[in-house]
């Protein structure tokens, strides 16, 4: 299921499209409601797809920060 997953974010990236996993989903509704669908197979995780409002986006002219590489990577 992960790979399956990882190729469509990969996939939606390589073609500028917004998206996200949601892990936590509601399994037994996912699957009462799509039960023509799945064809017998559950569904446990979900992808949002679509594309952001540039406009709207909050975070996107915040200044980003990263930690140094030495306060996140510990070498033993």
């Amino acid at each position: 299921m992960y790979l399956a997953l990882g190729n469509a974010l990969h996939t939606l990236a390589r073609l500028n499209i917004d998206s996200t996993t949601m892990e936590g989903v509601d399994s037994e509704l996912l699957n009462e409601i799509f039960s023509g669908e799945l064809a017998g197979y559950e569904c446990h995780v979900a992808l949002a797809i679509g594309y952001h409002h540039a406009s709207e986006d909050y975070n996107a002219s915040l200044p980003k920060s990263r930690k140094a590489f030495e306060d996140v990577i510990t070498v033993l």
